[in-house]
């Protein structure tokens, strides 16, 4: 398609005046260059569950079988109960017993209340009583009226009833607030014991419910783990759950992944008929040089899980001016273009981007500019021209052809640099597919 030109280039000079060429012409487009890529899909679940046994125990019955569909709640393994109703008795026991102990403390509390405020009141008359009588022994000691021996006696009197009343206030106070010396008489403690005790039914009562296992969400049992007569340990996957939703899983290849954001339409295939989706998750990492994608769409309910089918997707490559590749021409490592100017034909330079079938993206030229389409031998710039429409050329704006290449092509010299993306086939060959699962 693209020849070099040794008699003609940017440079060439002009001829003696000749009578207008006719050429083929099109219009430049500003738009996007894309290729359809194909690959496989696995229809899978979009929610796939290991239920897992939530207390140990012995399985008294498998209630669904794998295949059988089941919703939210609903009762697919039982295991035995009766450990579990003796664990909920007993500790039903604990916390009445808790509650018991309790109790009489804090009415023992009451009855001694009024006891120990009277035994306050007769501790707080008796050091009155000390106070005033050694503050009279000192006042006859200080006149010398009195032994220092019998001052000390008053005086040890004195403290003692202080320690007394210290005692006493300490004693109500100790009273009112529920604390006594030993523990099994501590208020606060009996309360702790209550809690705990609560705590205890609360989780007998848990482990009982969860004995009966069951469907977290409405979907399909697909497999099942244990038989009657079967130990199951905590935290053991007991049976296996999938949706009804479906999706389907596949692979792309790390180059096209970028160009399919969530919500970028996809075509699923299988036995004749098409389903339209729509890429549910973003792109991650490459795994094993593929990116994982999912698909998710309406219609897919009535295809099975594991059916594998076709996919067809478009990547955009480049987004600039599209031309007809054969309205590409090289000289000297040089990409150029004929545009149609006032009647007279001239020479653009042009950087190609991307090209995808029959069309490339440039940089470089204006949009609209009207574009020669295989120029014919012996085309000069400055040539008058008359301009006849290209035939059989759609540029359109969007992914149109099946294969891609990058910029660049077969030889060293035409369309190089034409800054591609990377990872697309070179020219003449197929476009790279997307991998498949």
């Amino acid at each position: 398609m693209a020849r070099p030109r040794a008699s003609t280039g940017p440079a060439a000079g002009q001829g003696r005046r000749q009578p207008a060429i006719t050429v083929q012409a099109i219009e430049a487009v500003a738009g996007s260059l894309g290729v359809s890529r194909d690959s496989s899909g696995v229809v899978t679940a979009s929610v796939q569950s290991q239920v897992a046994a939530l207390v140990s125990g012995i399985v008294s019955k498998v209630v669904r079988k794998s295949g059988d569909w089941v919703g939210a709640g609903d009762l697919v393994v039982q295991l035995d109960e009766s450990q579990l109703r003796i664990a909920l008795a007993n500790t039903q026991a604990a916390l009445d017993t808790a509650r018991i102990n309790l109790q009489t403390v804090q009415d023992s509390t009451v009855q001694n209340n009024q006891k120990l405020i009277l035994q306050l009141q007769s501790a707080q008359a008796s050091r009155d009583s000390a106070k005033k009588f050694y503050d009279s022994q000192k006042a006859l000691f200080d006149l010398g009226g009195l032994s220092a021996s019998t001052l000390d006696t008053a005086g040890a009197s004195l403290a003692n009833a202080e320690a007394a009343l210290e005692t006493a206030k300490i004693a109500l106070d100790q009273n009112q607030r529920g604390v006594a010396t030993t523990a099994n008489q501590n208020v606060e403690a009996l309360k702790i014991g209550v809690t705990t005790a609560q705590n205890n039914l609360q989780q007998a009562e848990l482990n009982l419910r969860n004995a009966a296992i069951r469907a977290p969400f409405a979907g399909q049992v697909s497999a099942v783990n244990v038989t009657p007569g079967m130990y199951v340990g905590l935290n053991t996957a007991v049976f296996v759950l999938v949706s009804a939703e479906r999706q389907v899983n596949f692979s792309s290849s790390p180059q096209d992944a970028p160009a399919l954001p969530v919500g970028s339409p996809l075509v699923f295939s299988w036995a004749g008929k098409s389903f339209p989706l729509t890429i549910k998750q973003a792109p991650s990492a490459p795994v094993n040089g593929v990116v994982p994608m999912v698909a998710g769409g309406p219609g897919l309910s009535g295809l099975s899980y594991g059916l594998v089918g076709d996919l067809s997707y478009q990547v955009v490559l480049a987004t600039g001016i599209l031309v007809p590749m054969n309205a590409i021409d090289t000289t000297d490592n040089r990409n150029y273009v004929y545009v149609v100017e006032g009647g007279k034909v001239a020479l653009r330079e042009v950087k190609v981007v991307a090209e995808s079938g029959a069309v490339a993206a440039v940089s470089g030229l204006a949009p609209a500019s009207l574009v020669v389409v295989s120029p014919p031998p012996g085309l000069v710039p400055g040539a008058a021209v008359t301009t006849i429409p290209a035939q059989g050329i759609d540029l359109g704006t969007g992914p149109k052809a099946s294969q891609a290449r990058p910029a660049g092509g077969s030889g060293a010299a035409p369309r190089q640099g034409g800054g591609s993306p990377a990872g697309t086939p070179g020219r003449g060959q197929r476009p790279a597919q997307a991998a498949k699962p």
